[in-house]
């Protein structure tokens, strides 16, 4: 759930209850209110029977008034005691019942006690407290909305130099040139946050440079004393005077040293890749390419009797480096070969959108995590590097593809989709 969404609903939440309590209350208290005021009201009417029959010794005449009703009724012994109460009555003809506030209260006249009753209508009454709830209902929902407008519309214009940062940071990558933009903001918490992560990546992008700049320059480097080394094992190697245990040491020299060489020649492909220095394109004609690596391993398929299935959609193109096409193919094969057993199966398939490789081998599922990263799989293969699932998921990168690898029926599926 986005911020902006939980705070809505916790401030819309928050003021409809703080509104529906205020509304109770306001209703009961204007109620209570009202309702005192007809009592006041029903003590004058008191006080003016009271006044006229200690005067004149006799009730006053009961005269038909509108929202009121006076009545008496003899009594044997009074008190000074009086009472409220609210009920329904008929007013009139009416034959609908309507609330009335009725005052009890006991009069004298000579030697007689009454029990006068005086009921003042609270039909205006109600009426007025619907209207007034009504218009507070209504005035509440006006509010209601138009606070939420308000938050939907400020509270998103606020937020959006967030969002802003966002959108720079995911489209920022470490190989590429440039820096992330982070747009100005006269939000003090904005400014801290872009100029800190501004910080950030320029700190991780020059610690990225420094790295690349020690890989590239301890690769070529290394070219040279490498070569130096394998050429004097070369020379040893063809010693005639070598012992049988000097010249397996030998051998075993010259081999680790292949091998570091292939290792450095890998880190010098990636760090080309990365810096960008394969944009000549050209349209490779899949299939044909497919046929002639075939055609190249030939030899090691049938040293391995690896048998070769596959199915190829013709006139399929697509737009990368030559050189680069090269090194895919040649890495997608030597991997199938390389992780496949003698009297194993390799099944190309080529369809629109995709190329897919899969080989019998180990029966067991290569880490999907550490399948394509550098020195992942090192060690698997007595003669890898550690680099060849790395450098096809980067050449296929460059090229705009990306690489997947799956494990079921027992084989190992490497797929190439665009």
């Amino acid at each position: 759930m986005k911020l902006f969404t939980r705070y809505s609903r916790i401030n819309l939440l928050a003021t409809v209850i703080v509104f529906v309590l205020s509304g109770i209350a306001f209703y009961f208290l204007l109620q209570y209110v009202l309702i005192t005021q007809v009592d006041e009201d029903l003590k004058i009417e008191q006080n003016e029977i009271e006044i006229y029959a200690d005067k004149y010794r006799h009730l006053p005449e009961i005269i038909a008034v509108k929202d009121q009703h006076i009545s008496y009724s003899a009594i044997d012994k009074g008190d000074r005691k009086r009472t409220f109460r609210t009920a329904w009555m008929t007013d009139g003809n009416k034959k609908e019942k309507e609330l009335f506030r009725q005052l009890s209260f006991s009069v004298r006249t000579d030697d007689q006690w009454y029990r006068a009753t005086v009921s003042k209508s609270l039909e205006g009454t109600d009426d007025m407290l619907q209207s007034i709830a009504s218009i507070t209902f209504i005035t509440i929902l006006v509010m209601l909305t138009v606070s939420l407008l308000i938050n939907r519309i400020v509270l998103k214009k606020l937020w959006q130099p967030f969002y802003d940062a966002l959108i720079a940071m995911k489209s920022f990558e470490l190989g590429k040139k440039g820096q992330p933009h982070f747009p100005a903001t006269t939000i003090d918490e904005f400014n801290v946050m872009n100029d800190t992560l501004k910080q950030a990546t320029e700190k991780a992008y020059q610690d990225y440079q420094n790295l690349k700049e020690f890989t590239e320059n301890a690769s070529h480097e290394l070219q040279t004393p490498v070569a130096i080394i394998r050429s004097k094992l070369d020379v040893l190697i063809q010693d005639e005077h070598l012992s049988e245990s000097q010249s397996t040491t030998v051998q075993a020299a010259y081999e680790a040293v292949q091998r570091l060489s292939r290792l450095n020649q890998g880190l010098l492909l990636l760090t080309k890749i990365e810096n960008g220095q394969y944009n000549e394109l050209a349209s490779i004609d899949l299939s044909r390419k497919i046929k002639e690596k075939i055609t190249q391993f030939e030899e090691i398929f049938e040293l391995k009797q690896i048998s070769i299935t596959k199915k190829l959609d013709e006139n399929l193109s697509f737009s990368m480096n030559a050189e680069l096409a090269e090194i895919l193919f040649n890495n997608l094969f030597s991997n199938a070969i390389k992780y496949n057993f003698k009297g194993g199966n390799i099944t190309i398939l080529l369809k629109k959108g995709c190329l897919e490789i899969s080989n019998t081998g180990p029966a067991t599922a290569l880490d999907n995590t550490k399948v394509f990263r550098r020195f992942g799989n090192a060690g698997q293969a007595g003669d890898g590097i550690g680099l060849g699932l790395a450098i096809i998921e980067q050449v296929a990168a460059f090229s705009g593809l990306t690489a997947h690898y799956q494990y079921y029926d027992q084989r190992h599926h490497f797929q190439l989709k665009n």
